[in-house]
């Protein structure tokens, strides 16, 4: 590393910088920002998971719980407890650069259906199958 133009000092040029935070695009950078978002998830009354340190839920005042799933910059909120959910929500924007999609409808490559009268949730890869399989033809063909 090397001082930036502008800001040498004559006599210290031997001397580099030292950051007080990571800067996007170094390979601290991703580990550092997950340990802020675990940091921040413990102060909201959320406990990681011992299976998956994605995961994180959370147990609210009515006994219901709310599960936060994080992949990358995807995240996923689910729970029953609106007032708990809308808290949450607005505590993780305020502390992060984020935004609220509403409902889920797509995540990960699934898409999400619900049909509340039945109750009922369904998941389906089926775009994911079809680019997968286009792409494993498209590389057989190539050879």
């Amino acid at each position: 590393m090397e001082q930036p133009k502008g800001y040498e000092v004559s006599g210290k040029e031997h001397l580099v910088c030292k950051l007080k935070k990571s800067l996007y695009g170094l390979k601290q950078s991703p580990r550092l920002w997950y340990q802020k978002f675990d940091a921040f998830m413990k102060t909201q009354g959320c406990t990681r998971s011992n299976e998956d340190p994605c995961l994180y839920t959370k147990k609210c005042s009515d006994e219901s719980s709310i599960a936060l799933i994080l992949y990358v910059d995807d995240m996923l909120i689910v729970g029953k407890n609106k007032d708990e959910l809308s808290l949450l929500k607005k505590n993780l924007s305020q502390t992060f650069d984020m935004k609220d999609l509403g409902d889920a409808k797509h995540i990960l490559g699934m898409r999400i259906t619900r049909d509340r009268s039945k109750r009922c949730i369904y998941l389906s890869q089926a775009e994911y199958i079809s680019k997968y399989s286009r792409d494993l033809i498209w590389r057989m063909q190539s050879r």
